[in-house]
């Protein structure tokens, strides 16, 4: 069961795969990706991640490269790794080219990247305990949500998360809370939920969007919309989502507890929930 990658082309160990120094990606960030995860031998909410993709090349104007050939060479190569439990990871960036900040040439061919590793997720110990988070100013640029390669700030901000002893950052803007470093969030009060609405301003994630869908689908309300770090604070629960991390309960935020301080029941409810999904292959769009 090796981990591997496709570039451009190649399947090969994934140590060996390599660009050219003017590939646009590692010169300016000039790409994007996303991630997807595989349950059981299967590929989970492939379509939702390539429509995904399909909009964040579409908004930086990469072009040259298509969803379906992106589709096989993403089967391709998780076929060819044999990894039940993997990530995978795609990314396309626009090419290679000479440094200079515009590109000069509308035939340039992007690069296509795609690797396949093992993927352990959430120790069951920190899903039951649930984790600390931190807020941070937002200081990302205005187009969130593009699924971009430029992942500094969000590095930084993680990065500041660990060093304080918290799983997440959280970015405030204004008072009002966008979504995490790798993650968006959902707060939860008197049985309803509520979470940032999609614009340029978040990531609109896979898993969001499930739980979103899950939640209407049994009746528990949910409200999109301003979320203030107050209102936060004032929940009763919060919880995380992202691909990786599926549905993680937060109990505490800036070392205030949430709530009871430990996972509560609607956190758990929506990650049994998402947990029957994943098990009746119920991802499509």
């Amino acid at each position: 069961m090796p981990e591997i990658a496709f570039l451009n082309g190649e399947f090969l160990p994934i140590d060996d795969a390599k660009v050219p120094v003017d590939d646009r990606g590692y010169q300016f960030g000039d790409g994007v990706y996303e991630i997807v995860k595989s349950y059981n031998g299967r590929l989970w909410a492939l379509d939702r991640h390539l429509r995904r993709l399909e909009r964040s090349l579409s908004e930086v104007g990469i072009t040259g490269i298509t969803v379906d050939e992106v589709r096989e060479r993403i089967l391709e190569t998780y076929e060819r790794s044999g990894i039940s439990r993997a990530l995978v990871y795609v990314q396309v960036t626009r090419g290679v080219l000479p440094r200079r900040h515009a590109w000069t040439s509308a035939s340039l061919k992007p690069t296509l990247l795609v690797t396949v590793r093992k993927f352990q997720g959430v120790p069951d110990e920190l899903r039951r305990s649930g984790v600390e988070v931190i807020t941070l100013p937002e200081v990302r640029w205005g187009r969130r949500d593009i699924k971009s390669i430029n992942l500094l700030p969000n590095v930084l901000a993680a990065q500041k998360a660990w060093e304080a002893g918290a799983y997440e950052a959280i970015f405030v803007e204004g008072g009002y809370i966008t979504e995490g470093s790798h993650t968006n969030i959902f707060a939860v009060r008197d049985g309803r939920l509520f979470t940032p609405q999609e614009g340029p301003h978040i990531l609109p994630g896979i898993t969001r969007g499930l739980v979103i869908e899950m939640a209407r689908e049994e009746g528990i309300p949910v409200e999109e919309g301003p979320l203030s770090y107050e209102a936060l604070l004032e929940a009763d629960e919060a919880f995380l989502t992202a691909t990786g991390e599926e549905v993680l309960g937060v109990v505490s935020v800036d070392g205030r507890r949430m709530g009871s301080g430990k996972v509560g029941p609607m956190t758990w409810r929506l990650y049994e929930m998402f947990v029957d999904r994943v098990e009746r292959g119920m991802d499509s769009p």
